[in-house]
């Protein structure tokens, strides 16, 4: 009977390390998604910006039509590139 008593201590304070040990790393991964996030958007917003300055540089040397189907072309395929190494990497 005390055998039985002691695994039900042992089995609820292994419970209560755990679940200690899951919140502080669930805190850990909600920061990092978090930053994650906000990483992504900036990185999104200065490549529209980077896109929009070669298209203005495009623009002058080219009809704008003609400059929108070469930049549009080049990020298809920088985006091609991009599905594929991550299609790699899973």
């Amino acid at each position: 009977m005390e055998w039985l008593a002691q695994f039900g201590i042992a089995t609820a304070e292994l419970f209560e390390a755990e679940g200690r040990s899951l919140r502080r790393n669930l805190i850990r991964v909600a920061i990092a998604l978090g930053f994650g996030l906000v990483l992504l958007v900036l990185a999104l917003g200065g490549l529209g910006f980077l896109m929009f300055g070669v298209y203005l540089r495009l623009a002058e040397i080219m009809p704008p039509p003609d400059a929108a189907v070469v930049l549009g072309a080049c990020a298809l395929v920088f985006a091609a590139a991009g599905v594929a190494v991550i299609r790699r990497m899973f």
